[in-house]
């Protein structure tokens, strides 16, 4: 299947082999199967009409990597009732082969059971280091499906900013076009200069240029966001709206030490973390059980042949034996050992919570910072500076026309408008991917306020 995902990557569908040129209808086959697996995979994708929120749902169910931390978080959760349990029983026989005198008599079988019992607290510490170790395994889960819906927004707006962005190349290449044939227009009517008519198409030139190099992003952007998806690197995409013209969740109004607080409460890595220093503090209450023995209790029947003899005239010498016995743990260099790699584990576990939070405090004012400082930049060019420019681009092309104004101030107010335009969008963009940022480092992907649209 994955040959046909692979063979209908591309626009038009092409057949590679090694050996002989394969038959004409056999690749007219391959093709339309993988023709049909494409169409299966669009069929059942996100609509076409899908926002932010429908992608981060379908990605929390059909992401490979988010599907492997549910399973290890599962198959964690199992090893908790084995931990906990006794051994198995043990069950023997015992049958004589051979007799040093074989002149006595049959000397008989014997059958015994016996069931080991761990020193009184130790299958209750592996259980409790079990359990714990399956509260980490979910808690990384939990930080994996933040992460994702984090990832899904960085890659989602992305992906709008570069289709805006080429939009907004787009338009403003007509905008460059319309201005050559003004100038070429003036030129001939020997009201304007060739040197105007050649700025134009060098300015042309030039968003032809970005124009296309924009274009070309379009394809590794949409593959990125597929791969979160769980989806084939050229499988259709929902048409994005301009960054700035989506529905951003606002965060609530917090100062850095609150954020810093909920972060330490509700972060699911660091939640993970404590609960791996609690797993090997219940191994270094192990390791000190393991100076004490464990007991084994059994049960041995012995029948004897002199008594099945004696049975035949109503007596009996079979046996019912009782055993206890304990394993001797007088290897103080091994036990010894065992305590310290325990204690070491302990101390790495503790270091490695401590690390953790401070990547996390460091990340989190990153990200706070770039959700103020998109918000701040956002505001600036969509209610000042891109209505300005606007403004200056028309008032400038009307008078260039009247012949007050040169073609260099016309192209500057035009090359003004579009860097506007393009930085109001990549501070949408920013903003909403450190929004999704500040959410997954605190813990709450439901810290929103409202929204913004």
């Amino acid at each position: 299947m994955s040959f046909f995902r692979a063979a209908a990557s591309g626009r038009n569908c092409r057949i590679h082999a090694s050996g002989p040129a394969l038959c004409p209808r056999l690749a007219v086959l391959l093709c339309l199967l993988a023709s049909a697996v494409t169409a299966a995979d669009e069929a059942t994708g996100p609509g076409q009409e899908a926002g932010l929120d429908e992608l981060i749902a379908y990605a929390e169910a059909h992401n490979p990597q988010l599907e492997a931390a549910l399973h290890r978080w599962q198959a964690a959760e199992q090893e908790v009732p084995q931990a906990g349990a006794l051994p198995d029983p043990q069950l023997g026989l015992g049958v004589v082969l051979d007799q040093v005198d074989a002149g006595t008599d049959y000397m008989g079988e014997r059958y015994s059971v016996s069931q080991a019992f761990p020193w009184f607290g130790k299958r209750g510490l592996r259980a409790d280091a079990a359990a714990e170790g399956a509260h980490a395994e979910r808690r990384r889960y939990e930080a994996l499906r933040l992460a994702l819906a984090e990832q899904v927004t960085a890659a989602w707006f992305e992906y709008a900013w570069v289709h805006e962005a080429a939009g907004t190349a787009r338009a403003n290449r007509d905008l460059v076009m319309r201005l050559e044939a003004v100038a070429r227009a003036l030129y001939r009517a020997d009201a304007g200069s060739q040197a105007d008519v050649s700025r134009a198409q060098v300015e042309m030139g030039r968003l032809d240029d970005r124009l296309r190099s924009l274009l070309d992003q379009l394809g590794p952007r949409a593959a990125r966001l597929n791969a979160l998806l769980g989806r084939p690197a050229h499988a259709r995409l929902p048409e994005p709206a301009a960054p700035s013209r989506q529905p951003v969740a606002v965060l609530p109004e917090r100062d850095d030490a609150a954020w810093l607080a909920l972060a330490r409460e509700w972060n699911p890595q660091l939640q993970a973390a404590r609960h791996e220093i609690e797993r090997e503090r219940h191994g270094v209450a192990l390791a000190e059980k393991a100076y004490y023995p464990d007991v084994r209790l059994g049960l041995e029947y012995a029948r004897e042949g002199s008594g099945r003899m004696a049975a035949m005239d109503g007596g009996g010498a079979d046996m019912l034996v009782g055993m206890i016995s304990v394993n001797l743990p007088i290897r103080r260099g091994r036990l010894d050992a065992e305590m310290n790699e325990a204690r070491s584990r302990l101390h790495a576990a503790d270091r490695d919570a401590r690390a953790r939070e401070l990547a996390v405090e460091s990340e989190l004012q990153a990200a706070l910072f770039a959700y103020r400082e998109g918000e701040r930049k956002l505001r600036l060019y969509r209610g000042t500076l891109v209505p300005k420019a606007r403004h200056a681009l028309e008032a400038t092309e009307a008078a260039y026309r009247a012949g007050n104004a040169s073609f260099m101030d016309l192209i500057d107010s035009q090359r003004s408008l579009l860097e506007f335009e393009l930085e109001r969008e990549r501070a949408a963009a920013d903003r909403a991917v450190a929004a999704a940022r500040v959410r997954a480092l605190a813990g709450d992907p439901g810290l929103a306020s409202d929204q913004e649209d």
